[in-house]
């Protein structure tokens, strides 16, 4: 199990499979898939970095910043299962982790593209991690003795988790698996992670059934005038 300075995170830090809440709640990663939404943001990307950019949805007129203020910040960490600094660190905290969105929202459309991980990159992301711990403890429980590894993000802060998750999502990636929704409308963004690589939308109770009433509609149109 792997923790951030103590707290138990979600799936992103351990693995991908069962995931300690910090209410010590144990979800298996497919359930957890299926929370699209928590405290009404937009997770499903299926990594943390790319959530992250999914926090600057289109309403149909502008671009909204859902972690623009503060509290919207906190409430973000929270739903991600990052610990938020003091509130004083908040405002530096959100301003740096909107510089990493804006960062990781041109580097996703580079390797989206395929153009590989290039040097300068690398070393952007280092500085991110120069901070970032990890740190091992032996831990007994009921069950027995377990090696338990906490993440400590020091001076990085919830930009370290973020870089951390990228790092190890770089390391295994294909590219043909990042990908944008398939409606034209949408601004949200994912990786597939479907075995046969064939998922269209960002989720499907909102784009995806939007796509299935707009065909349903027009086959129905069509029979319509075709009695006609």
């Amino acid at each position: 199990m792997v923790t951030v300075a103590g707290t138990p995170v979600n799936g992103y830090f351990n693995g991908y499979k069962n995931v300690t809440m910090a209410e010590g709640i144990q979800l298996s990663f497919e359930a957890q898939r299926d929370e699209e939404f928590r405290n009404g943001f937009p997770f499903f990307g299926e990594r943390l970095w790319i959530d992250l950019l999914n926090t600057t949805p289109f309403d149909g007129e502008r671009r909204q910043d859902l972690v623009e203020t503060s509290d919207g910040f906190a409430k973000w960490l929270e739903a991600a299962g990052i610990p938020a600094p003091p509130s004083h660190g908040l405002p530096t905290a959100r301003d740096d982790a909107r510089k990493v969105r804006e960062k990781l929202r041109s580097t996703f459309e580079d390797l989206r593209a395929g153009s590989g991980v290039q040097a300068p990159l690398l070393q952007w992301v280092n500085a991110r991690l120069r901070n970032v711990r990890l740190r091992l403890a032996l831990e007994q429980d009921g069950e027995g003795v377990r090696l338990v590894e906490r993440l400590d993000l020091g001076a990085s802060g919830p930009s370290g988790a973020i870089a951390r998750d990228f790092a190890c999502f770089i390391c295994d990636y294909e590219p043909a698996r990042l990908k944008r929704c398939a409606n034209p409308a949408c601004t949200m963004v994912f990786y597939d992670t479907g075995k046969n690589n064939t998922r269209r939308w960002c989720t499907m109770s909102i784009c995806g059934n939007r796509d299935k009433v707009a065909r349903y509609r027009a086959r129905k149109s069509h029979r319509t005038h075709a009695k006609r």
